[in-house]
């Protein structure tokens, strides 16, 4: 990497600060635990030992004979430090893309699928494995809001409109309306799914 960030070279500028004066920073501490946030604790950990150096006057372990030769040492040592962690948070950046993709594609697929959808219960098993996938895509939602019935999450990306009502029909208990006539729950046994029936015995 060519250019350090800017939360790393504060660091690196007081530690030759430090090295320098031999008056440590206030903030010294604080911005080297800030460096965790990158992930990268051999980083964090050299960063505290040459604090910590400072601190008992062992200048000696360092070759270094002026501010500029001492600075070029930890922005060298920076360097070879920082970069496996690089290379490692691409690579899991990489694996995230892909998990994304697929996901995407699945969820995409899922959607043609209901799209040709014909029952009820078709819709709500396919938004319910539409839902599983969400979180994994990476899409925005453009409408949100919560189940009126059993105040599950609805979202207009996930969940298919009722034809009827216009309502999202909700993948956990199959609502739509509450006014609606072909609001529909789901029952579980031992986490199959039962054929879906209308609430009320009179309307079968």
């Amino acid at each position: 990497m060519d250019n350090i960030p800017l939360e790393d070279q504060l660091v690196i500028d007081e530690l030759v600060e430090f090295w320098q004066t031999n008056d440590e920073p206030r903030n010294l501490t604080a911005h080297i635990r800030g460096t965790l946030k990158q992930g990268c604790t051999s980083l964090t950990w050299f960063f505290a030992k040459v604090r910590d150096d400072l601190r008992t006057d062992k200048h000696s372990k360092y070759t270094a004979s002026s501010v500029f030769e001492f600075r070029q040492f930890l922005e060298v040592e920076y360097r070879r430090l920082y970069q496996p962690c690089a290379e490692r948070q691409q690579a899991e950046a990489q694996a995230k893309a892909e998990k994304e993709r697929r996901a995407r594609a699945d969820f995409d697929a899922l959607g043609k699928e209901m799209a040709k959808a014909t029952t009820r219960a078709e819709l709500v098993e396919l938004g319910r494995k539409r839902e599983k996938l969400a979180p994994y895509t990476g899409n925005k939602h453009v409408y949100e809001n919560v189940c009126w019935c059993c105040h599950s999450r609805i979202s207009s990306t996930i969940h298919a409109r009722c034809l009827d009502c216009g309502w999202y029909i909700c993948s956990s208990c199959g609502s739509c309306s509450h006014v609606c006539n072909k609001t529909y729950k789901s029952v579980f046994h031992d986490e199959a799914v039962d054929p879906f029936l209308p609430d009320f015995p009179d309307d079968i």
